[in-house]
């Protein structure tokens, strides 16, 4: 739902038109912007922040008396109608103070002086209406734990984990007071009793008193690269958790360590429990220092007993780069794909490894121009470790799939930085296919990266929050704060409803050209056909944007810095 967009487009006839919904004057220079998962436009000057109505550019809400809020310091509380807003004091003992605003009115919710330090990590409770925020000083810190009511902001408990995590530079942060964040870490595991936290080995915390049942202490970070690490994995009797490439099972009631497997090189950074077996993903592209994607190596597949952690099978097949794992249940197949193949590895035997299929990557460019050409992948080099290009079999150069999303339809969506491709598992077929012409961006490969990075990490996200009003009724009733839940729930129902009554649709950085120009924009994809639908021209070479993918409204900074439009992909 979040990304980074911009404004002006073309209708899917391929004729040019203005599609400008709004336009406005910031009263200062724009120094970030969000779409929240409501749907609200938000954005922050040095004056304050700032909600306007999507549609119109009315504003909703503004806090004035919120002035200089780095983004860094607004965490939106997924799935619900809370953001939080932070400030610190203090260098050596640093505070916050936090101040929790409703989403739908930007009325202050509660406020709290009892934040340790920083916050580092929102880990929200949907079931329990409850928020625990990790808070940590500088590059690496113990982590304090605060969990507090989300409609009244009542503490619940405090707690500690005293051993030291390594935490990481945040996005867009100050050069002067950089902020450490835990951004890089595997994400904490929430069960109906306890939290399992991943950041300095393995914490097991009792929800309900934020007692810290049962700990082990051991490194988890590899050399600083980001998301290396699997979430910890909860079976009804054992909590699997990976390190620097290294598996470990701990019974989930003693916290004893049952067993450590072998290394299996930079990062595990996916596990998957299906019949019986415990699947790894080696491997894969990961952010490293100074925000560029790498490759490392190993690259496969792993299968282990899940009770002794024995190596079942290993799969070292797969080239070049691997995207995440999809465990396709009714076709008893591990799916991964590769720089060069979708790859499906069969779940039914045990031993050695079966590809139940391998299908070539093949796609196809389309649009104004593109005639017919279609690139078949065949990877190049990983110059220096970095994402290279891919050598097609015509056309410009293609790039390595990185993400694998199942839609309700059965159709596997692979997802590339500048291709995107349909796959029916059943048929074991390429159901459609297409490749979006790089824009000559300096930012490019960055963006589409995390973009592309981001769409598993969004329909997670709303899938573990789809039921948080049905469980946060009373408690907000009960803070008289009814009104914002009950207006929260239509918004959000109403996106959904949106979602699932037309074709989803994602949108990629491309080269366009329409009758206002050619350069730098937007294609919107069909996810049920792979036609490219929608066009945006930006007319900037370094454009500033988000897009609500679900509303198709494209929000843009212009050059100055105060100006903003909105438009309306048709």
């Amino acid at each position: 739902m979040k990304s980074i967009f911009t404004a002006c487009l073309l209708l899917c006839s391929g004729l040019a038109a203005n599609a400008e919904v709004w336009k406005q004057n910031a009263s200062d220079d724009v120094k970030w912007m969000k779409v929240s998962f409501a749907g609200n436009f938000i954005y922050g000057t040095d004056s304050g922040i700032y909600s306007v109505e999507p549609k119109t550019g009315e504003m909703a809400w503004k806090r004035e008396d919120l002035k200089k809020i780095h983004d860094t310091n607004v965490e939106e509380v997924e799935g619900t109608p809370v953001m939080l807003v932070s400030s610190s004091t203090g260098a050596i003992n640093v505070s916050s103070h936090l101040t929790a605003l409703d989403l739908m009115s930007g009325e202050t919710l509660w406020e709290t002086d009892r934040v340790k330090g920083q916050i580092a990590a929102v880990v929200p409770i949907y079931k329990k209406n409850m928020v625990v925020l990790v808070n940590a000083v500088g590059a690496k810190s113990a982590l304090d734990l605060l969990a507090v009511n989300l409609a009244s902001g009542k503490v619940i408990w405090e707690s500690k984990i005293d051993d030291k995590a390594d935490l990481y530079m945040a996005e867009k942060t100050s050069k002067f007071l950089p902020k450490f964040d835990l951004h890089g870490h595997a994400r904490p595991t929430v069960t109906d009793d306890a939290i399992y936290f991943p950041y300095a080995g393995l914490h097991k915390v009792d929800l309900a008193t934020g007692r810290i049942t049962w700990k082990l202490a051991y490194d988890v970070t590899e050399k600083n690269f980001a998301r290396t690490n699997a979430d910890p994995l909860v079976t009804d009797t054992t909590v699997f958790t990976s390190g620097k490439g290294i598996l470990r099972a701990f019974d989930k009631q003693s916290g004893t360590l049952k067993w450590t497997s072998a290394d299996f090189g930079t990062g595990v950074a996916q596990t998957e429990f299906a019949d019986g077996v415990l699947y790894g993903r080696m491997g894969g592209v990961f952010q490293a220092p100074g925000a560029a994607f790498v490759s490392r190596k190993p690259i496969g597949v792993v299968a282990l007993d899940p009770a002794s952690g024995q190596l079942k099978w290993k799969y070292e097949g797969a080239q070049e780069s691997v995207t995440n794992m999809l465990v396709l249940r009714e076709e008893k197949a591990v799916m991964i794909a590769d720089a060069k193949h979708l790859i499906g590895l069969s779940t039914d035997g045990s031993g050695k490894v079966k590809e139940a299929f391998k299908v070539p990557l093949e796609f196809k460019a389309k649009g104004p121009g593109a005639g017919t050409k279609v690139a078949k992948i065949g990877f190049g080099a990983l110059r220096g470790g970095a994402i290279g290009a891919i050598k097609a079999s015509s056309g410009p150069p293609a790039e390595p799939p990185i993400a694998l999303l199942r839609r309700e339809n059965g159709l596997v969506v692979i997802r590339g930085t500048q291709n995107v491709l349909g796959f029916d598992p059943s048929r074991k077929e390429i159901a459609w296919s297409t490749r979006i012409e790089p824009p000559g961006l300096s930012t490019f490969n960055k963006i589409a990266t995390i973009a592309a990075f981001a769409m598993i990490y969004t329909a997670q996200t709303a899938q573990a929050a789809n039921t948080y009003y049905g469980t946060s009724e009373n408690d907000w009733a009960n803070a008289n704060r009814r009104k914002t839940v009950e207006q929260w729930d239509r918004a959000v129902a109403k996106r959904y409803k949106k979602t699932s009554n037309t074709a989803d649709y994602v949108y990629m950085l491309a080269d366009v050209k329409t009758a206002e120009g050619k350069g730098p924009g937007i294609v919107g994809v069909n996810l049920s056909t792979g036609e490219q639908e929608k066009r945006v021209y930006f007319g900037d070479r370094e454009p500033e944007y988000v897009a609500d993918e679900i509303d198709g409204i494209v929000f843009r900074i212009h050059k100055g810095g105060n100006t903003i439009t909105a438009s309306q992909v048709q």
